[in-house]
């Protein structure tokens, strides 16, 4: 089982590229920096708890969604 920071770094990761943004796309709309959502992504760091709902709200996912492992059957 994965830990829940590369949990969430991969979902990021895949919502983020299934909504066509760029790191430095997906900053700009956050206020953030690109390296904080690079952090992200590569599990160095984690987005607090506003961050997540403004990127669960942004995707049309739950919180919850983006704190789960998904498998591709």
């Amino acid at each position: 089982m994965k830990e829940l920071k590369n949990i969430i770094a991969d979902n990021l990761i895949d919502l983020r590229k299934a909504n066509k943004l760029t790191q430095l796309e997906l900053a700009e709309k956050l206020n953030y920096s690109d390296k904080a959502i690079s952090k992200w992504e590569r599990g160095e760091s984690l987005p607090d708890i506003v961050i997540l709902k403004q990127l669960s709200d942004m995707y049309g996912v739950s919180v919850d969604y983006i704190l789960t492992e998904h498998t591709e059957d």
